[in-house]
């Protein structure tokens, strides 16, 4: 009994014995979890780490967008400059004519050219008033005051209302009577100077601003002179460019065409074909060329004149008594 119970004792502490060395096999299981779960729980540490390189990347490819930028930005400043040197460079240089207007001859319109044209005012009271019409009388100190300036067609068709709505720049010339300053009052043919109605620039039609005393042109601010005096007070360099562009572009192409100016024994106000000497050119002798060239005589319309040339032929010719027998026709 005693054995029995001691074999049943034995035998049953021996289960607990195993259980027992069992159960502890079983909290050993349970830890490796828990020290697995710190394993599992540093993959998500792990998968911080990229996250932590990904401003690396982005700081470094923040220059990079930046440099192809600049070049973006520099290609458009180098366009721009490029336009504003281009733009520059077409508003110094000269607007050479073509066609028939090269020619100084002034045959545009087909009209009768003449040694001598009466100048008459364009036909249009509304622009011109008493002075429409008329031919210029340099005693007629009323009609045409000094610091004054009015429109006339060369060459003429002969007819007033024709000249009057003629359009084109290229036959017409602003007739200005200097200020008494410069000589207006003085009742000869140089009162007055005739200047193209042609800027020598972009072919722009310039006015007379009498407040400021200068020959304007409106496109692009071109300011041709009225005479200057000179240190002994004689007038030199009508019509040069003072201002804008036509001021910067190469001789001859600085000054506005001129017409030569007469006047006959009546005070009556003539245009003397154009580049020729009225000194020794006459109906009676064929033409036999200009006066030291077409540039340094009164110009070539579109394009320009030297400058020098108004006290150095127009003025002079405009002291020599307009012949009249120079009526005949132009060859």
């Amino acid at each position: 009994m005693g054995e029995g119970n001691e074999g049943s004792t034995s035998s049953q502490q021996n289960p607990s014995v195993e259980e027992k060395k069992q159960q502890p096999a079983a909290p050993a299981q349970a830890p490796a979890p828990a020290q697995r779960a710190p394993v599992t729980a540093a993959p998500p540490a792990t998968a911080a780490r990229p996250a932590a390189p990904a401003p690396r990347p982005a700081a470094a490819p923040a220059p990079t967008p930046a440099r192809p930028s600049a070049p973006k930005d520099s290609g458009r400043r180098a366009f721009l400059k490029l336009a504003l040197i281009g733009s520059a460079l077409l508003s110094i240089i000269p607007f050479v004519p073509w066609g028939t207007f090269l020619s100084s001859s002034v045959t545009a319109g087909g009209a009768t050219q003449y040694y001598l044209q009466k100048l008459v005012i364009d036909d249009n009271p509304s622009e011109w008033g008493a002075a429409a019409g008329l031919q210029v009388n340099v005693n007629d100190l009323t009609t045409f005051p000094p610091n004054t300036a009015w429109i006339f067609t060369y060459p003429t068709s002969g007819d007033p209302t024709v000249d009057a709505e003629n359009p084109n720049t290229f036959q017409k010339f602003e007739l200005i009577r200097l200020p008494e300053s410069l000589g207006g009052a003085n009742k000869t043919a140089a009162d007055f100077v005739a200047y193209s109605k042609v800027c020598v620039h972009l072919w722009c039609s310039p006015n007379y601003i009498p407040t400021a005393q200068q020959y304007q042109c409106p496109c692009h601010g071109s300011i041709y002179q009225l005479p200057t005096l000179d240190p002994e007070g004689q007038p030199i360099d009508a019509g040069k460019a003072i201002a804008g562009p036509a001021s910067l572009q190469p001789f001859p192409t600085n000054a506005i065409p001129m017409m030569t100016l007469q006047a006959d024994s009546d005070g009556y106000l003539y245009v003397f074909y154009p580049n020729l000497d009225p000194r020794t050119q006459t109906a009676t002798t064929p033409p036999s060329g200009v006066a030291g060239g077409a540039i340094e005589g009164d110009g070539t319309i579109g394009y320009g004149r030297d400058y020098k040339s108004y006290q150095n032929f127009i003025l002079p010719c405009a002291g020599v008594p307009a012949n009249v027998k120079d009526l005949s026709e132009a060859p």
